[in-house]
């Protein structure tokens, strides 16, 4: 017996298989010497989602400008709390 070739009544069955049940594009599968090979599609949001991924990897997290001003300010005594700016945003968020 040889294992390496598939008889033809066992590659069209894995053809016909292999066509049943699709569901349009997304799903296929590839039928070279008998064997068959699936693929997959990945949709465009993933897509998008993943390079969206890729471009904020290497970015802070932190504005650090902001951070340094902050500090300075806090620094020289310069830095001014405002209470009802303060007490407005925590309204905003409970609302």
């Amino acid at each position: 017996m040889n294992i390496r070739t598939i008889p033809p009544y066992l590659t069209n069955a894995v053809q016909n298989s292999s066509t049943a049940g699709k569901t349009g594009a997304q799903d296929s599968a590839t039928v070279v010497n008998g064997v068959s090979s699936d693929q997959v599609q990945l949709s465009q949001d993933y897509q998008d989602l993943a390079q969206a991924q890729k471009s904020i990897a290497g970015t802070d997290a932190v504005r650090t400008d902001k951070v340094q001003q902050i500090k300075n300010q806090l620094e020289s005594g310069s830095y001014q709390i405002n209470p009802g700016a303060i007490a407005g945003k925590m309204i905003d968020e409970i609302i």
